[in-house]
Parts: structure tokens; C-alpha cells; sequence
């Protein structure tokens, strides 16, 4: 079974859209499966989207949590530009999605997974 994790970014596009999907670890890339939607109406809707993120081309990846456990977010740092060019609210290869406290262990594992050293 994969070990998928739900995430979501909001307030991309200066408030205009938000993104949700999912992100794996497959084989030896990082996947995610997203999809882009208004946030004013919430009607228009991207189709699905994909971006692969060889393991190799990450920097870091960690799991951060703040307001007592309430808010978690997925912290992912590449070492270039171009392997993460695709993928929406990325800033200096930095993305920082939003996961649910019902995924944490989920993620939890996926960080585990990559075994990634912490050099933030």
C-alpha cells in the first residue's frame, strides 16, 4: 500500500486559487498529484497535474507544527530550481504544504521514509 499523503497550499496567486493533492514517495522519486481551483467560487478547477521530484535532488524535507499541534505543515527544500519549476507555490525550490492533523502520521512516515538530513 502507498503511503500517500494529503496536503493542500492556500492563497496562491495572491488569494486567487488554492491547491490540494497528494504527495508519495515512488520508487526513487517524489511524487505529487495536485490540482489548482478558484477560491473565490470554488467551480473552476485545473485537471490533475503531476510533478516528480528525483530523491536525489533534495536538499531537505521535514515536518514542522506550531499552534500546539494543531497546524502542520510538510517543508521540502530542492537543490534546483528546474526539478520543482512545476509545481505551484514554490518559492527558491521551497514548498511548504499544508497537512491535516489526521495526516500527520502519515506524513510523519513519509519523512521517515526518505531519511533526508536536516540541514535547515
Amino acid at each position: 500500500m502507498l503511503n500517500a499523503v494529503p496536503f493542500r497550499y492556500e492563497e496562491l496567486y495572491g488569494g486567487l486559487a488554492n491547491c490540494h493533492g497528494l504527495i508519495r514517495l515512488d520508487g526513487k522519486d517524489l511524487s505529487l498529484e495536485f490540482q489548482v481551483e478558484d477560491s473565490i467560487v470554488g467551480v473552476l478547477k485545473s485537471g490533475v497535474k503531476q510533478a516528480r521530484i528525483p530523491i536525489q535532488e533534495l536538499s531537505w524535507i521535514r515536518l514542522e507544527q506550531s499552534w500546539f499541534g494543531l497546524v502542520n505543515k510538510l517543508a521540502i527544500q530542492a537543490g534546483r530550481l528546474e526539478v520543482v519549476q512545476d509545481v505551484p507555490g514554490m518559492n527558491q525550490g521551497r514548498m511548504v504544504l499544508g497537512i491535516a492533523r489526521r495526516d500527520r502520521p502519515a506524513a510523519e512516515r513519509l519523512v521517515a521514509e526518505l531519511m533526508l538530513p536536516d540541514r535547515a
